[in-house]
């Protein structure tokens, strides 16, 4: 190997660990600017954020002394802010606003494929007060959003989980 191979190696390593950092460093500075406003409307209550999950332009987070969850949803110029009591709910459920479609394979011995497509993917937190709404936090819309699922099913799954264990415990 000849020294302008090794230089030439040299020069694209120190180049990709360059953008690697860069990279990493525009994510995490991303995530403060969104982890900022959930910290302040969760100071509004005297409580602080040991838990959060960011995607797309929403975040939500949890305290998980005070069992209060916040939720924070970017549209354009437009945000949405939460804040939930979890002391004040009765249960959390997941909402799967979309279609099923079963397509027919015509091979024998082979049954048709279920495809489930979805328009919107949102938390319900039912209140334990019947006069008080039920309180929405939408993970995906298909008008409003990207077109495709990228996470939010799993991540609305794992937090209607973290919100009813919370409010199991609550119950004992």
């Amino acid at each position: 190997m000849d020294s302008n191979t090794t230089i030439t190696g040299g020069v694209f390593l120190l180049f990709c660990i360059i953008l690697f950092v860069l990279i990493n460093r525009s994510k995490k500075k991303k995530e403060k600017q969104f982890l900022l406003p959930l910290r302040r409307l969760a100071e509004k209550d005297n409580c602080e954020i040991s838990q959060y999950d960011i995607w797309n332009n929403s975040i939500i987070g949890t305290d998980n002394l005070t069992n209060h969850v916040y939720f924070i949803k970017q549209l354009f110029d437009d945000a949405t802010s939460q804040s939930i009591n979890l002391n004040e709910i009765l249960k959390c459920r997941m909402n799967e606003v979309g279609q099923t479609v079963t397509l027919v394979s015509r091979t024998k011995g082979i049954k048709g494929n279920v495809i489930k497509t979805f328009d919107k993917v949102e938390l319900v937190f039912n209140n334990r007060d019947k006069n008080k709404p039920d309180v929405i936090a939408e993970f995906y819309n298909k008008e409003t959003g990207n077109l495709d699922l990228t996470g939010e099913l799993q991540l609305a799954e794992k937090w209607c989980k973290i919100a009813n264990d919370k409010i199991a415990s609550i119950s004992k």
